[in-house]
């Protein structure tokens, strides 16, 4: 999990133009308990040229559950990608991972097809099936369960692909009016991606449980998937 966060925090600061995004002040740390159990969340965002919003996320949920959460929101301005990349991590073992480039139109860039067809993807062992909202995503989602210390350091160095591949197409594209139709669609692509993740009831069911369901839904749509 430490090296995950790491590699993603360190491709963040990268970015041209990065610096932090006080807009969530009382997010930055948030903790409860039920049962002796506790919950630690650890938020941070950025904004960068290219980006609205980065999201990067780490909850703790006792000794037995960990998750990494990491959303590069794109100016709508801009034809990038959403980067996209979770972790959930039990007993120390990676038991879900999921990184993509998800699309702002119908497909992604031709440029960026093109490069991420080069991409020499390893056939992990156990492939995970996407959930219905998962529509979202591109063709190239990797949505896996390491089996073992191998799997986990290569779906490691896929994340790190993903984020390289989008750092490079930044530094090529150009920036559209704010009130053209190019924008306008992205930022509604943008909206449908958001709206399809908020249907991910595991997320709210966890929340729900140590706060409430009303601080759960707040949590999801201004914290997680704004739009």
């Amino acid at each position: 999990m430490l090296e995950a966060f790491e590699l993603i925090k360190n491709r963040i600061h990268s970015l041209p133009d990065v610096e932090p995004l006080n807009i969530y002040p009382k997010s930055s740390k948030i903790c409860s308990s039920i049962n002796k159990e506790e919950l630690f969340i650890v938020n941070e965002f950025y904004q960068a040229k290219g980006f609205r919003k980065i999201h990067l996320e780490v909850a703790k949920l006792g000794k037995s559950l960990q998750i990494l959460h990491c959303v590069l929101f794109p100016d709508p301005c801009y034809e990038l990608p959403i980067f996209g990349a979770d972790l959930v991590v039990n007993l120390n073992n990676i038991s879900a991972a999921i990184v993509d480039l998800s699309p702002v139109g119908k497909h992604l860039p031709d440029s960026l097809i093109t490069q991420m067809r080069s991409l020499k993807v390893p056939k992990f062992t156990e492939p995970g099936k996407l959930p219905e909202w998962g529509v979202i995503f591109s063709p190239y989602v990797c949505f896996i369960r390491p089996v073992d210390f191998l799997e986990e350091k290569l779906f490691l160095k896929l994340i790190d692909q993903y984020l390289s591949l989008l750092l490079s197409l930044l530094v090529s594209v150009e920036a559209d009016e704010i009130n053209s139709l190019d924008t306008m669609s992205r930022l509604n692509y943008q909206k449908r991606y958001c709206s399809n993740q908020k249907l991910n009831s595991k997320t709210r069911a966890i929340l729900a449980k140590f706060f409430s369901s009303s601080w759960a839904d707040e949590y999801i749509n201004t914290i997680l998937f704004e739009c």
